[in-house]
């Protein structure tokens, strides 16, 4: 099943198990943040990626040279462990990985969340069961923290987290403050860009929808088209 399927069947599922309020403050949220400019602030195909050095889950520094040094880099952007569609994203790419690399690509994931803190802080929470189940924690690609967005900031991409998402999390005790390690309540659109050798933006998915995600045959077909 496609990408975008799933996460229309998990809509479906949140819409049908959630109680009345909760899924008014999901959709209300999600109204808010279809409504931003990010499509017009973010960067686009031809323009020049922004350098980065970032650690992944283990500690260990990554930067866009080293990357670019092995060819082709897919970066995706997701908000973190508590995002039943990110989990979703990550479970469809690691499956597609080898698909990935065969085309040319390297993947990573970069998120706001802290590695250490992240996962432990939504199963923490009174999240749903079937949120919660989604969760995958070892991808076998990078995953890198971008602390404080300063990465996403730098693609346009960083949007602050409407009220009634804000209530939402507190509803469900979901403690965001600690998954991020700050108080600012930012996170990244959902965006995946390919960035070739040169450093240049060869193919960019922006949804400004945090429930529509690139799907992996896009991405492996724009790899084979470098």
């Amino acid at each position: 099943m496609a990408l975008n399927a799933q996460i229309r069947e998990t809509i479906q599922l949140f819409r049908d198990n959630f109680p009345p309020e909760l899924s008014a403050l999901i959709e209300q949220g999600a109204g808010e943040i279809s409504a931003l400019d990010i499509v017009e602030k973010a960067l686009k195909r031809g323009d020049k990626a922004p350098d980065f050095t970032l650690k992944n889950r283990h500690g260990d520094s990554r930067s866009l040279s080293e990357y670019l040094n092995q060819g082709p880099l897919v970066v995706t952007f997701y908000r973190g462990a508590w995002c039943p569609y990110c989990n979703l994203q990550l479970a469809a790419y690691n499956t597609r990985l080898d698909d990935i690399k065969s085309a040319g690509g390297t993947l990573i994931a970069i998120t706001p969340e802290t590695p250490e803190a992240g996962i432990s802080a939504f199963l923490e929470s009174e999240a749903p069961k079937e949120a919660k189940d989604s969760i995958i924690d070892d991808p076998d690609f990078d995953v890198l923290h971008d602390k404080g967005n300063a990465l996403a900031k730098m693609y346009g991409l960083v949007f602050k987290l409407p009220e009634a998402h804000r209530k939402l999390f507190e509803i469900m005790k979901m403690d965001i403050e600690k998954a991020n390690g700050d108080d600012s309540y930012t996170f990244p659109d959902p965006a995946t860009y390919i960035i070739g050798t040169d450093g240049i933006i060869q193919w960019a998915f922006v949804p400004n929808n945090y429930r529509k995600r690139a799907e992996p045959d896009d991405i492996i077909q724009a790899l084979q088209s470098l």
